[in-house]
């Protein structure tokens, strides 16, 4: 006969202590898994955001960068406006947090992809309407204007449910340019006239909360020592040297239309460009809850936020 108390001691289970103990190593490794995992999903989310934003800026910067290379002007005796640079920052976005500059610039140049990248084409090639056009018109020398804006991306509308910070490009073809854009002393004025204010219909990047340009300026002064100077155009008063708008025209440079400022005879060595870029995250956030201060709104652009910079040399004209 077997021993009853042998067997009881082999059929013996658990003890409470013993699943306490259990449980407990269950529930940290448990929640250690849950951490390193929110963790690699956060690192990874941020790192997709980033690659985002980078890629999109990197287009944008690079085709402006290109068009500031090929910028056309002639600085002597005409009254033709060249370029004008202008910034209404506090009209971009929504009524409570607007975007703090919003640059936009307009200027003629040989850029490589007029009339669809067929530039130098004679080839007949089949147009939206019922004729066929050619590919290639002729002339070199196109308008284009970059604008930051706050607009649905997809429809372009200003419903504020969808829209976000978009930066758009628009290129005229130089049979365009030709037709009426050139030899105006009012150029952003004539542009939106012939290519139309609201059909900036390439879209460069998208959640761009803040584009500034600044000029780089070489002159003379009045005791004819050699100087530089960096010219900022942003929608505030704040700040050295800052303007609200500058321009080349045909007679020299003009901040804030003024005719005779002291480097009016000087010319652009360089301009610098400055985008800063939000997360869809950041955008969404920024929509729905306005900041107390300003420090908070720092903090939020330092978080949420991504900033590229380009200098770019301008040919001499």
């Amino acid at each position: 006969m077997k021993n009853l108390s042998s067997l009881a001691g082999r059929n013996k289970g658990f003890t409470l202590a013993e699943l306490l103990v259990a449980m407990t190593i269950t529930i940290v490794l448990v929640s250690l898994t849950v951490v390193i995992t929110g963790s690699a999903i956060d690192a990874w989310r941020g790192a997709r955001t980033e690659i985002r934003a980078a890629g999109q800026a990197k287009v944008m910067l690079n085709s402006l960068g290109r068009d500031l290379e090929s910028m056309v002007y002639r600085q002597g005796n005409n009254n033709s406006q060249w370029l004008i640079a202008s910034s209404r920052g506090e009209e971009i976005g929504t009524k409570e947090q607007s975007s703090p500059n919003a640059a936009r610039v307009t200027f003629f140049t040989a850029a490589s992809d007029r009339y669809n990248g067929n530039a130098g084409s004679r080839e007949k090639i089949q147009s939206d309407g019922p004729t066929d056009r050619a590919a290639d018109k002729g002339g070199d020398v196109s308008a284009v204007s970059y604008q930051l804006d706050f607009a649905d991306p997809v429809w372009g509308d200003q419903s504020e449910k969808y829209s976000t910070f978009v930066l758009y490009r628009k290129l005229l073809n130089p049979d365009e340019t030709y037709a009426g854009v050139t030899g105006t002393s009012d150029l952003e004025q004539t542009f939106d006239t012939r290519g139309g204010q609201n059909d900036l219909a390439d879209l460069m990047c998208e959640n761009v909360y803040e584009f500034t340009i600044t000029f780089v300026v070489a002159y003379r002064d009045s005791t004819g020592n050699n100087k530089m100077i960096k010219v900022p155009v942003m929608s505030t008063n704040a700040g050295k040297d800052v303007v609200k708008s500058f321009a080349i025209n045909g007679t020299g440079l003009a901040p804030n239309e003024n005719t005779k400022s002291e480097y009016v005879g000087g010319r652009i060595s360089a301009v610098e460009l400055s985008i800063t870029v939000l997360s869809d995250e950041g955008v969404a956030i920024l929509k729905k809850s306005p900041f107390k201060s300003d420090l908070d709104k720092h903090k939020f652009i330092e978080q949420k936020g991504f900033r590229y910079t380009r200098s770019v040399s301008i040919p001499q004209g």
